[in-house]
């Protein structure tokens, strides 16, 4: 009987662990980083300006964290980046309370975190199909425990970070953060294998250096897993939803809910109630994923049409004004029903994709969705500004109408509906090595 048979699932648990740390720690920053900006400074302005430095690096920071996961292999990029993260992070509050900490200077270090962040994000990802191989777990049921970190976390992270900054002041916070950065090292270094993936690959036409076995330039491969998914029209179809998506989803949180809980709710108090309802339906869709893809959610194509079905009706459904508790509702079910895009998603990237280009694609799927949401939010907040919220409400509604009808056209994703496609092989040295 080979070593391939034997089952372990430790590392899954521990690079699922890992992966909650590290999100509930980013959300916990998300909340901390203000407070303790407006803690010395009292500047809405700085405190905007830190933000904006804290999210800055991370398209450049995920094409370039893929290539490097690629090149020194998954675990020990994941290692390093959240040292490196949880170090910029704990000195945040070190040298405030020593030599001071003027607001170039932090910036500095919170460009400097997210830029070690997010090659670790890429690793991760690069990771889970080797502990899920080594687990003998199904796919659907890793990439939900994995996906399901960063909605627990939106729920669980900001609201912690707030009440221990009224406890204790947002610098406590800052260090717990560097903790899970180091929690999250620790646990990954616990994670067998993760050795960079062969390489071996046809060479393309009239490429003499690859040919010849030379490693590409940087350049080039930081850019290869975007070509790579141009190439591979499933890949090339889903990842242009999800930026769809994202420009048009990641509103939701700081710009339409706010907005709608002021204008149409009668008051600010009612946003928290709104942002708690989306949060636990995205908590619940994306854990009931595993259990429901069995049977209920088998047909991955239907899943991704019905989910975004339901997320436009309940779109649509926000500009009749349906009061509060039907709002409540209505928030749910788009987190519900966002729930299980993300784990759906992880796995069809998974199955297209080659070990040894893994930590590139994921790269160039990181780049595209953080490039959209920014736009997203800046392109609703000025609608609502300008032409108001019901018809940018609309006006959203009836473009996640045209993006059904392409998911519903598309044949490449029709294909999903079909018999399981083959997962890219894992190699036995990188499920089993440790």
């Amino acid at each position: 009987m080979t070593s391939t048979t034997t089952r372990d699932r430790r590392p899954l648990t521990a690079l699922v662990t890992a992966n909650y740390l590290s999100w509930i720690g980013n959300t916990m920053t998300l909340v901390a980083v203000p407070l303790y900006v407006l803690q010395i400074s009292s500047s809405a302005t700085e405190a905007g300006a830190a933000g904006f430095a804290n999210a800055l690096p991370m398209i450049v920071a995920g094409l370039a964290g893929g290539v490097i996961a690629d090149r020194v292999g998954p675990k020990r990029t994941s290692v390093v980046a959240d040292l490196a993260a949880g170090a910029c992070m704990a000195a945040v509050p070190l040298l405030h309370g020593t030599v001071g900490l003027a607001l170039p200077a932090l910036m500095a270090l919170l460009f400097l975190r997210t830029l070690a962040d997010a090659p670790g994000a890429a690793a991760r990802l690069a990771l889970l199909p080797r502990v899920t191989a080594r687990g003998q777990v199904r796919s659907e049921t890793a990439n939900s425990l994995f996906a399901s970190a960063q909605r627990v976390a939106f729920v669980v992270g900001p609201p912690l970070a707030a009440l221990m900054a009224g406890l204790t002041g947002p610098t406590a916070v800052l260090y717990v953060d560097a903790g899970t950065f180091l929690a999250s090292a620790l646990l990954i270094m616990a994670v067998p294998g993760g050795e960079p993936a062969s390489r071996a690959r046809e060479a393309e036409p009239g490429d003499a250096a690859e040919a010849a076995g030379a490693r590409p330039g940087l350049l080039r491969e930081v850019t290869e897993g975007a070509r790579y998914i141009l190439r591979t029209p499933v890949l090339a179809a889903i990842i242009s939803v999800v930026v769809c998506t994202n420009f048009l989803d990641d509103a939701l949180t700081p710009v339409v809910l706010p907005v709608y809980s002021r204008e149409l709710l009668g008051g600010e108090r009612t946003v928290g109630l709104l942002l708690a309802a989306n949060g636990i339906g995205a908590v619940v869709g994306s854990f009931a994923y595993a259990p429901a893809s069995r049977r209920l959610l088998a047909n991955r194509w239907a899943t991704f049409v019905g989910c975004f079905a339901l997320i436009c009706a309940a779109r649509l459904a926000m500009v009749a004004e349906p009061g509060l508790w039907l709002m409540l509702v209505i928030t749910f079910a788009i987190g519900l029903a966002s729930g299980p895009v993300n784990p759906l998603v992880t796995g069809v990237v998974e199955r297209s994709t080659p070990p040894e280009a893994l930590g590139r694609v994921w790269g160039a799927v990181m780049a595209m969705a953080f490039a959209a949401a920014p736009v997203g939010i800046f392109a609703t907040g000025w609608l609502a500004q300008n032409i108001g919220l019901r018809p940018t409400l609309g006006l959203f509604g009836g473009l996640y109408v045209l993006l059904i009808c392409y998911v519903v056209r598309n044949r490449p994703l029709r294909g999903l509906a079909g018999p399981e496609e083959t997962r890219a092989p894992v190699s036995e040295d990188a499920a089993t090595a440790g």
